[in-house]
């Protein structure tokens, strides 16, 4: 008896056991077809697409987080270097920028490091340890300071000047240009300085001097004034067949040839007038060897000394009812001597303030004018005019300050440089002083002793 199978079931049919080994064959291939491959080409594309945008972004994106801080440091830079103001000008106009920065040089003292704390920030923005160098310098160092460095710049040999600083918006240009399309508006905008960002002083304006004209630069033994009052003033220079006088009524800004003659002009004319009853007068003595000053005072005999050697140019000479000042040089030489003088008494040396480091005094060109018993001088050095002042016949000195900078004066003058002093009653006048009648040259006054200077 056959046994596992039921005896009523057929027999199992070869064929149709193929056939459907067959069809389950074919719906598993169907099926494998309908999946596909596991990554398809237009996959592969978008992967491609997304890392080229991402290649191509990521600088663009560096570069737009680097324009911020850039533009950031750059405005903490512009404060520290130039003040308030200084942010908006470096943007905006970067020749008002350099001018201020030059303001805030020649206010400086020679020996001031005045760009020293932006040094760092300047080496940031430059990638440029000279750069550093150079905002760590001196003021007395650079050309556009009228010091040493001015001096080699004349010579010919290196010079640290403000052009070398070299900080200014033109990498941010190129920041923005790389940024895009992460930086829209440029990168103006982003100029602005940090919270927490300190800021220079802003260097006080030099006075606009007016435009004289009628003084001669002639360098006499006397610039004797008589005052009328109300702006008006006669001026006598020189002596003998060189004297020549000359008027203004505008407070000493125009001048003409003055035709007084007489008791009146020899009141005043080829003497230095010092007060009721004083006067000096300065000549060379018999010999001729010897500069002498002679004090004259009402009831006393006059009272001779010398104070220079006849070889020696006078280049000024001033007075008031104490003392007269006299400035002379060799020939042909810019070291000068200056000679104190006081009524009736022995002449002795006036030493000079410092004008630079290392010991350097001012020296020619330079003037000299005594009023209410203080002595003030005016040294120029390219085009830029100092002043100092002693009220204790030289123990003492003020610092050097800057009255005239021809780089900065918008003035148009036949003469550029205001170098003489004048003294009108209780104000002060530097001028220019002109070769030729026609020709104009800058004013400008001080009621205070040269402290501080106006337009007149």
């Amino acid at each position: 008896m056959e046994t596992g199978r039921h005896p009523t079931s057929p027999p199992p049919d070869p064929r149709r056991s193929r056939a459907l080994d067959e069809s389950a064959e074919e719906a598993y291939a169907y099926e494998a077809e309908d999946e596909g491959p596991p990554l398809r080409l237009r996959h592969l594309l978008l992967l491609l697409v997304f890392g080229a945008a991402c290649w191509v972004a990521y600088p663009r994106a560096i570069a737009a987080w680097s324009l911020h801080d850039q533009a950031t440091k750059l405005a903490d830079y512009a404060l520290c270097m130039a003040g308030p103001t200084g942010p908006s000008l470096i943007r905006d106009n970067p020749t008002e920028f350099k001018r201020v920065l030059r303001r805030r040089l020649l206010s400086a003292l020679p020996a001031d490091r005045p760009f020293e704390a932006c040094a760092t920030l300047g080496r940031d923005l430059t990638k440029s340890e000279a750069v550093e160098r150079l905002h760590l310098m001196q003021a007395w160092s650079f050309a556009e300071y009228g010091g040493d460095g001015a001096d080699a710049a004349k010579r010919g040999d290196p010079a640290a000047t403000l052009d070398e600083l070299r900080v200014g918006v033109k990498p941010l240009s190129k920041l923005a240009e790389q940024g895009w399309p992460f930086v829209r508006g440029g990168y103006s905008r982003l100029i602005k300085p940090s919270s927490t960002a300190k800021g220079a002083p802003h260097p006080s304006e030099l006075p606009e001097p007016a435009v004289g004209k009628g003084l001669p630069s002639w360098r006499v033994q006397y610039r004797a004034v008589k005052s009328y009052g109300a702006g008006a003033f006669t001026v006598a220079m020189g002596a003998s067949a060189n004297l020549a006088a000359f008027q203004t009524r505008d407070g000493g800004v125009g001048w003409r040839p003055a035709t007084i003659q007489g008791a009146e002009l020899s009141s005043f004319a080829e003497r230095c007038p010092a007060g009721e009853g004083r006067a000096y007068t300065v000549a060379l003595d018999a010999d001729g060897e010897y500069w002498v000053v002679t004090s004259l005072v009402d009831g006393f005999e006059p009272f001779t000394t010398r104070f220079a050697f006849a070889k020696e140019q006078l280049i000024a000479a001033s007075c008031d009812e104490q003392a007269l000042v006299a400035v002379t040089r060799r020939a042909n030489g810019s070291e000068v001597n200056v000679a104190l003088c006081p009524a009736r008494q022995p002449c002795r040396g006036l030493a000079l303030p410092d004008l630079g480091l290392s010991g350097q005094k001012p020296r020619y060109p330079m003037d000299i004018a005594r009023s209410q018993g203080t002595t003030i001088i005016a040294t120029t050095r390219h085009g830029i005019v100092r002043v100092a002042s002693t009220r204790d016949d030289g123990k003492t000195w003020t610092p050097f300050t800057v009255a005239f900078d021809e780089a900065s004066s918008s003035v148009n003058t036949a003469v550029k440089t205001p170098s003489r002093l004048l003294v009108l009653d209780d104000r002060l006048m530097l001028y220019g002083g002109a070769p030729r009648p026609e020709m104009t040259y800058p004013v400008l006054i001080s009621k205070d002793l040269g402290a501080s200077w106006s337009t007149p």
